[in-house]
């Protein structure tokens, strides 16, 4: 089964700009296979969805297919952390407040 196309369909069906999609897979030793995603920005909150629930529902999916061949498939975000964009000085609790 191809996995990457999997997820590519899938992460292009929730993206607002699927022409930035992109997959890459990888395959590691031991029959794993590593697949990472990579989308614009703004679609980084749809893909994972909230409290992590369309991410963790794309790797279960995942891998439910690849019980069948006997591998295993990982799938993670290739974006840079969107938090580390978003510096900002943070306060220790209760200072700073009135």
């Amino acid at each position: 089964m191809d996995y990457k196309a999997l997820v590519e369909y899938v992460a292009k069906s929730l993206a607002e700009k699927p022409e930035e999609v992109l997959v890459e897979s990888f395959e590691r030793g031991g029959g794993t296979v590593a697949i990472k995603v990579k989308l614009a920005d703004a679609d980084v909150g749809r893909f994972i969805g909230k409290a992590g629930r369309n991410i963790e529902a794309i790797r279960t999916l995942v891998r439910v297919a690849s019980l069948r061949d006997r591998k295993r498939v990982f799938v993670d975000l290739a974006n840079p952390s969107i938090s580390q964009h978003e510096s900002r000085p943070r306060t220790p609790r209760g200072e700073g407040r009135e």
